[in-house]
């Protein structure tokens, strides 16, 4: 194997995780070793408030370029 002063395995990364916070005997410890996709996007109630949030900038938009025309004239 190949070793560099740069790599690191994520078993060395806990280990000096927990050497700093004093926690260096955990035999009780549990880890996640599998990752696993959860999902994307906004939860229903988030995706309303971003749906407000863009129809605001929308008729903010709408407004300031009805406001120039006024001041252009």
């Amino acid at each position: 194997m190949w070793d560099s002063p740069y790599s690191t395995t994520y078993a060395a990364l806990r280990a000096e995780r927990a050497h700093h916070h004093g926690h260096t005997d955990t035999p009780d410890a549990i880890t996640e070793s599998h990752w696993r996709y959860t999902g994307s996007g906004h939860t229903p109630g988030a995706a309303l408030i971003a749906a407000g949030v863009a129809t605001d900038l929308a008729e903010n938009q709408e407004e300031a370029g009805s406001q120039r025309g006024v001041h252009d004239r």
